[in-house]
């Protein structure tokens, strides 16, 4: 493992309980429950010999603002998906892979409210949001895995906006990259590694916090054994001490 922290710059001084001006707490907690209502058996439904689109590496699949109602399941890679507050600021609301569905707020949005970028080459199929409406009016049964769903993930989802609200950037910092385990990391011996390449700027986007900050934040977690780095410069994270860490 290299020592050394990507992207690093010298620490600021500041507040340690640092908010965002403005970090769409709606729009997040929207996005993670449409997410994950799309998912699952409705994908074995309508994804079955469509087309794949290849987007390459940083490219944008579709920005804020675009009319277009189609949502994108991603086959292969990852892409980050966020938005950019009132102030000006990109905030990252996740980062999905292989299995996930982007441009979900489409269901919600004549005009998008989000953007979505591939983090490195990316294979999808895209749908339009009024072919997944014909796919729950002629299955009914799928109605009741839509409302057990929709109420998991809005539980879920306002416990990330209270999480935004009440930690300090630490905290949220470290919730942030045991989620990033969760859902993305690989295994490797007793830690977990995050298998794409995440810049501290794009760090701090998810955390609605300074780069400064998240750099300040990340070489204190480090220094504790807790945050390593591969020769790739993938995060290489010990899962267990970062929870015990919040205990």
């Amino acid at each position: 493992m290299s020592s050394s922290t990507p992207d690093h710059l010298p620490a600021a001084a500041g507040n340690e309980n640092e908010r965002s001006a403005d970090p769409l707490d709606q729009q997040v907690a929207l996005s993670a429950t449409l997410t994950s209502i799309f998912r699952g058996r409705f994908c074995d439904l309508i994804l079955p010999d469509r087309p794949i689109t290849t987007f390459s590496k940083h490219q944008v699949i579709y920005d804020v603002g675009a009319g277009e109602r189609t949502l994108f399941f991603i086959q292969h890679g990852f892409v980050k998906v966020g938005a950019v507050s009132t102030g000006g600021r990109e905030i990252i609301y996740d980062v999905r892979k292989k299995g996930d569905v982007v441009g979900e707020l489409c269901a919600s949005e004549q005009l998008r409210p989000d953007r979505a970028v591939a983090l490195e080459e990316t294979h999808a199929v895209e749908i339009p949001f009024q072919e997944i409406l014909n796919v729950l009016v002629t299955r009914p049964d799928l109605m009741v895995a839509l409302v057990e769903v929709l109420c998991r993930a809005l539980k879920e989802a306002y416990e990330q906006v209270n999480t935004l609200a009440a930690d300090g950037i630490t905290h949220r910092l470290i919730r942030v990259l045991i989620g990033l385990a969760t859902k993305l990391g690989e295994r490797t011996g007793e830690l977990v590694e995050i298998p794409t390449y995440l810049t501290q700027e794009e760090i701090a986007q998810m955390v609605a916090a300074r780069r400064e900050r998240i750099s300040t934040a990340l070489n204190s977690l480090r220094r504790r054994g807790m945050v390593h780095y591969s020769i790739r410069g993938h995060l290489v994270l010990d899962v267990g001490a970062l929870e015990s860490s919040l205990a």
